[in-house]
C-alpha cells in the first residue's frame, strides 16, 4: 500500500509541470521530423544518372549484348556495337565511358577503361561483374538442378531473391526509432531528479521519518520515474505512427519491450550515479555526456559503420543494443543478436536497478 502511495506521488510530481512536459514529448516529435526531412536525401535509394555511352564487342543478339539491352540494364547505358579496334578508339578518345569485350565461352568479359574513369565507369564493371556472377550462378544451378537463388558466389557472395514486403527504411523510419530511442535515455534524468528530491533535499528528510518502510519509498520513487519515462515514449511512439506514418512493422510488442528496457536501463543508471555520487549536478553531467557519445556511436544521428574494437564496442551500447532489436524486429533481423542485445539490456538495467534499491535504502537508514 505504501508503495503505491509512494509511486502516485511520484508520477504525479513528473507530470505536473505542463511545460516541462511539453517540452519533453515535444522536443524528439521536432527532431524526428527535422531529420527526416532534412537528412532524407541519404536514404533514398533512387539515384539518377544519365545513361553512359559505352563500346560493345559482341553480337547483338548474343548473351552478352541481351544482358545489357534488357530492362533493368539498358537504362543505364547508350551501347553502341563495334568492332575492337573500334572500341579501343573510341575509349582513347573518350567518346565512350567504357567498352565491353565479349570473349570465348567460358571466359570473362573484357572491360577496356580510360585512363582516368569516374562514377559511370564503376558502374559499367559492377554490371559486367554481375553479368558474369549470374551466369556462373545460372550455370552451377544448371547442373545442380537447383534454384538460382540458393547458390554461393565467390565465396561471400550470395545471390538472394529479395523476400516479398520488404521495407527499405525512409529517413522519418529510421529517425523515428534511433531519436525515440536517444529521449527514452534522457528520461532517466527526469527520475534522477525525482529520487534526489526524495532522498537528498529537505522533502526527503521528512519522507525519512514517515511510517513508509525504506524499500516501498525507494522502489516507489523508481517505479514511478520509470513509468513516467515509458508514458511519455508512448505518446511521442503514437504520434510517430499517427501522423508522420512511420513504419513500426508488425512486431510491436516487441518493439516496445525494447523500448521499455531502455527506459529501465536509463532510470537504472541515473539513479545509481546519484546514489554513488550524492551529486545530482555531476550526474546530469555524465549522463548527458554518456547519452550524446552512445548516441553518435550507435548510428543514431547518422548511419555510421566503425570498424575493429570501436565497432566491437559499439555494437553493445545501450541505444546500438535498442537499434539491434528495434530494427530487427521490424525489418526482419538475426534472432539469436536480437535475444541477446534485449538479454544485455534488460540485465544490465535489472542489475543497476536492483543496486540502486540497495544503496538507496541504505541511504535512507
Amino acid at each position: 500500500m505504501h508503495f503505491l502511495s509512494t509511486f502516485k506521488m511520484g508520477f504525479m510530481h513528473l507530470w505536473k509541470d505542463p511545460v516541462t512536459v511539453a517540452v519533453i514529448i515535444g522536443f524528439p516529435i521536432v527532431l524526428i521530423l527535422l531529420l527526416g526531412t532534412a537528412l532524407s536525401a541519404i536514404f533514398s535509394t533512387e539515384v539518377n544518372l544519365n545513361p553512359a555511352s559505352v563500346a560493345v564487342v559482341a553480337e547483338p543478339n548474343g548473351i552478352l549484348g541481351t544482358f545489357l539491352q534488357s530492362d533493368e540494364i539498358a537504362r543505364f547505358f547508350d551501347l553502341e556495337f563495334t568492332g575492337l579496334d573500334s572500341a579501343k578508339e573510341l575509349v582513347e578518345s573518350g567518346n565512350v565511358t567504357a567498352a565491353f569485350v565479349e570473349q570465348h565461352f567460358g571466359e570473362p568479359v573484357k572491360v577496356i577503361l580510360p585512363a582516368s574513369s569516374g562514377l559511370m565507369a564503376q558502374v559499367a564493371l559492377t554490371v559486367v561483374d554481375s553479368f558474369q556472377q549470374i551466369g556462373a550462378a545460372g550455370t552451377i544451378a544448371v547442373m545442380a538442378g537447383r534454384d538460382i537463388g540458393e547458390i554461393m558466389l565467390l565465396g561471400d557472395v550470395q545471390v538472394m531473391p529479395q523476400p516479398l514486403g520488404t521495407r527499405i527504411p525512409s529517413a522519418m523510419d529510421y529517425y523515428a526509432v534511433t531519436m525515440l530511442i536517444m529521449i527514452l535515455l534522457f528520461t532517466g534524468l527526469g527520475g534522477m531528479e525525482l529520487f534526489h528530491k526524495g532522498l537528498f533535499s529537505d522533502t526527503g528528510d521528512r519522507m525519512r521519518l514517515s511510517p513508509i518502510s525504506k524499500i516501498s519509498l525507494v522502489g516507489g520513487l523508481m517505479g514511478a520515474s520509470t513509468a513516467t519515462g515509458f508514458s511519455k515514449g508512448l505518446i511521442v511512439f503514437a504520434f510517430t505512427v499517427f501522423v508522420y506514418g512511420v513504419y513500426w512493422g508488425n512486431r510491436i510488442p516487441l518493439v516496445l519491450l525494447t523500448l521499455f528496457g531502455i527506459v529501465l536501463f536509463s532510470q537504472a543508471l541515473c539513479v545509481l550515479l546519484l546514489v554513488i555520487t550524492r551529486n545530482k549536478n555531476a550526474v546530469l553531467a555524465i549522463a548527458q555526456t554518456l547519452f550524446f557519445v552512445t548516441t553518435f556511436f550507435s548510428g543514431g544521428y547518422v548511419p555510421v559503420n566503425f570498424g575493429g574494437i570501436v565497432g566491437q564496442i559499439a555494437q553493445y551500447m545501450p541505444n546500438a543494443l535498442a537499434h539491434t532489436v528495434v530494427f530487427g524486429a521490424i525489418y526482419g533481423g538475426d534472432e539469436a543478436f536480437m535475444a541477446t542485445s534485449l538479454a544485455i539490456l534488460f540485465g544490465t538495467g535489472v542489475v543497476m536497478m536492483a543496486v540502486s534499491l540497495i544503496l538507496g535504502r541504505r541511504r535512507l537508514a
